[in-house]
């Protein structure tokens, strides 16, 4: 390196210093706060022996009120027939009523072309925001 390019590669470094000295620090604490929560539904499902443990996942809703929704919805779901368990993606029409889920789910099987039927309920998480 020349002289010439390390009085630049020196001047670049007090300069970006002196710039990060000005900076104000408060807008970097607020940013730097971490926050855990648990935000989606968890529930159960029954059927004529089938059980299930559903979680919400996507959901299409029409809101009625503010503690009162109709929609319906894909549950992933873990589930016990007829001795056997498995994992299936189920839909289901439901009804959110404040925390409360109320659904009836249906999963298709492969081999019989069927499908399974069950009636199940759940409850919601939100998220606590933060002050």
């Amino acid at each position: 390196m020349t002289k010439i390019q390390v009085l630049l590669f020196i001047g670049f470094f007090f300069l970006t210093s002196l710039v990060a000295q000005g900076q104000d620090t408060t807008s970097n604490q607020s940013h730097s706060k971490f926050d855990i929560g648990l935000e989606g539904m968890i529930g159960v499902s029954f059927g004529r022996d089938f059980y299930s443990m559903n979680v919400g996942g996507p959901s299409l809703f029409l809101i009625l009120g503010k503690d009162l929704k109709l929609g319906v919805g894909a549950l992933p779901s873990l589930y016990l027939l007829e001795g056997k368990l498995g994992a299936r993606l189920g839909v289901a029409p439901r009804i959110d009523y404040k925390n409360m889920v109320f659904f009836a789910p249906f999963f298709h099987r492969d081999k019989t072309e069927e499908w399974i039927a069950s009636v199940g309920f759940g409850y919601k998480f939100h998220r606590k925001k933060s002050s």
